[in-house]
């Protein structure tokens, strides 16, 4: 089966695309033989998609107001303030030195929170995203389910068997995200 257009993606094309299915509501750049995905104004970050620094001979992307970091004027960004301190400010007016950040919710952690309230270590597995999930396109039934779980929903018969699930806690690793792909195997299994 042929690649995604895009460069470095691997994964397989959805039917009638020359996209898979991660980059599928994604554009690609206009200028003839980019295989970059699409940044502002149809066009990439290589090809101007994005607005280069307004400071005269500067070829690099702007990205305080209308200049790049190097050249943006300093009281555009905003400074911690703390005293004599010099540093960017990112919560309540100050830096990560002078409080502005928050810790961790993990009671006695005093490492920075860096994900939904969470450091790295303590970010509880739910909230982990989990790309795998979301990239690959290809999902066998067979990795998501125990062996015999597979043959009792094919051979169950809703008119005639009754189907006992009362020892479940096999399937609790069983994602949204698989479970969502499992019923539409399913389903499309039927036709």
């Amino acid at each position: 089966m042929a690649e995604c257009f895009f460069n470095g993606c691997t994964n397989s094309v959805i039917p009638d695309s020359f996209k898979c299915i991660f980059h599928s509501q994604r554009g690609r750049c206009l200028v003839q033989d980019c295989r970059n995905q699409v940044y502002a104004r149809n066009l990439c970050v290589r090809h101007g998609g994005k607005r280069p620094c307004a400071f005269d001979g500067c070829n690099l992307n702007s990205r305080v107001g209308k200049f790049c970091t190097k050249h943006s004027p300093t009281d555009s960004v905003r400074r911690c303030s703390h005293e004599g301190c010099q540093n960017q400010s990112h919560l309540r007016g100050k830096c990560f030195r002078h409080g502005g950040s928050k810790f961790c919710m993990m009671e006695g952690c005093v490492t920075y929170a860096r994900n939904r309230g969470y450091c790295t270590r303590h970010t509880p597995p739910h909230l982990v995203a989990r790309r795998s999930s979301v990239v690959k396109t290809e999902v066998k039934v067979e990795n998501i389910l125990p062996d015999h779980s597979l043959d009792l929903m094919l051979d169950f018969d809703p008119l005639v068997d009754t189907f006992d699930i009362s020892p479940a806690p096999q399937l609790e690793h069983v994602t949204p995200t698989d479970w969502g792909v499992l019923v539409s195997l399913l389903a499309g299994s039927s036709n």
